[in-house]
């Protein structure tokens, strides 16, 4: 019996899928490489100040392609999960990814400062309507 070789995040990324994943989204595999030191499946690209990644969701193991992109010298992410077959959006992916991120931000506040703070800015947010 044969073993299956296990990919990072339960997918086998090529380079010629990561370039059709590219094209699809930025009209431009242009500069897609490996990302340098990264397991495999993990490529890069900068498009003028974007700097893209293409890579197995190796944070949440939904099996879904992650694309992200961000300003080279920037702050925030835009990402977008993609099923592995299709290259078609996964918005329950994204949809979940979205809600954990808010409730990790939410104990992050409450941690950061205490209960009370929270709860009287809650209440008072709340007032307003």
């Amino acid at each position: 019996m044969t073993k299956k070789k296990q990919y990072p995040g339960g997918v086998k990324l090529t380079l010629k899928k990561a370039r059709a994943v590219a094209i699809q989204e930025f009209g431009t595999a242009k500069g897609l490489a490996k990302e340098e030191p990264a397991p495999f499946g993990y490529f890069t690209m900068e498009i003028g100040n974007l700097y893209v990644r293409i890579h197995p969701d190796t944070y949440g193991e939904t099996g879904c392609i992650v694309v992200s992109a961000e300003m080279a010298h920037g702050t925030g992410q835009s990402l977008k999960f993609l099923d592995p077959e299709t290259l078609q959006d996964n918005f329950d992916v994204l949809e979940k990814r979205r809600r954990e991120d808010d409730r990790e931000a939410l104990n992050d506040w409450v941690n950061s400062n205490g209960p009370e703070f929270c709860h009287k800015q809650i209440d008072r947010a709340w007032e307003r309507g």
